[in-house]
């Protein structure tokens, strides 16, 4: 980007961003195929097409003496689809860039502004529209009082109802009060909606020490959350986690793996 070309490229795309998040882009094309924007335009008819808008005056005023320097060559038509280009590559950028959120359960703290690991879980499932997969470790019944996992189970149900494919990944192992996950799913479960796609990692008899330990969420192969924190009420609202939120790419890898561990029967159906 040392090179005058490269500044320029690099000062026009910032321009047409610029034009983009200010909402006049459409406008400037409009401005192009009329021809009353031209490399030849002065402050009269910038300030005219900015119509009293900062953002727009100076990205334009940038854009038409780049025009001017480095791009004369191209007629109004030209030039316009070099801004065309340029909004289709910002559009496909932004796609694929992934988003994080740092998400938090424990004591609030002055100066931070992490959002609770609760009402991230919330959001997620409320948000799904063709699939949701949820892969934990331990899942709290009842007993786990304050009705905190009673609303993250009927949030779910209201996914299955809605249509949205909903798989649940567990571990098999007995938690606490004598019970395993799958009986508390089911007790948990409203009567009259069907359960989702349960799964399990068949742990070997032989080794007491394994453990299905990943606490994982993903809506829609887009929005996926890790974290440290089971489903229970002490980790949704009262333990120390943290955990990351991820909005794009690794959210499609983390659902596609697990795609593979069920394809390649690592994890199996959690038998009812």
């Amino acid at each position: 980007m040392s090179s005058p070309r490269g500044k320029s490229a690099h000062s026009t795309a910032q321009s047409v961003r610029q034009l983009i998040n200010a909402g006049a882009f459409d406008e400037v094309i409009r401005a192009l195929d009329s021809g009353v924007l031209t490399s030849e335009s002065g402050a009269a008819t910038i300030a005219k097409l900015a119509a009293g808008r900062g953002a727009v005056d100076r990205a334009l005023r940038e854009l038409v003496s780049n025009w001017a320097s480095h791009f004369a060559s191209l007629d109004n038509s030209d030039f316009a689809l070099q801004l065309e280009t340029i909004k289709e590559a910002v559009a496909l950028t932004d796609g694929e860039a992934t988003q994080t959120e740092v998400v938090w359960t424990g004591p609030k703290v002055e100066g931070s502004y992490l959002r609770a690991t609760r009402q991230v879980v919330q959001d997620i499932i409320s948000a799904a529209h063709s699939e949701l997969l949820v892969v934990g470790y331990w899942l709290a019944g009842k007993e786990d009082y304050e009705g905190i996992i009673n609303d993250i189970i009927e949030l779910m149900a209201d996914a299955v109802a809605r249509g949205v494919k909903v798989t649940m990944v567990l571990d098999e192992g007995e938690k606490g009060y004598g019970k395993n996950n799958r009986d508390t799913l089911i007790a948990l479960w409203p009567k009259g909606v069907a359960l989702p796609k349960l799964l399990t990692w068949k742990i070997p008899p032989d080794d007491k020490h394994l453990k299905l330990h990943a606490k994982v969420l993903v809506a829609d192969r887009h929005d996926a959350l890790v974290t440290s924190a089971n489903l229970t009420m002490y980790a949704l609202d009262r333990n120390m986690e943290m955990g990351v939120r991820a909005q794009g790419q690794p959210s499609e890898r983390i659902a596609q793996h697990f795609d593979l561990l069920g394809h390649k029967e690592v994890l199996v159906p959690y038998a009812l």
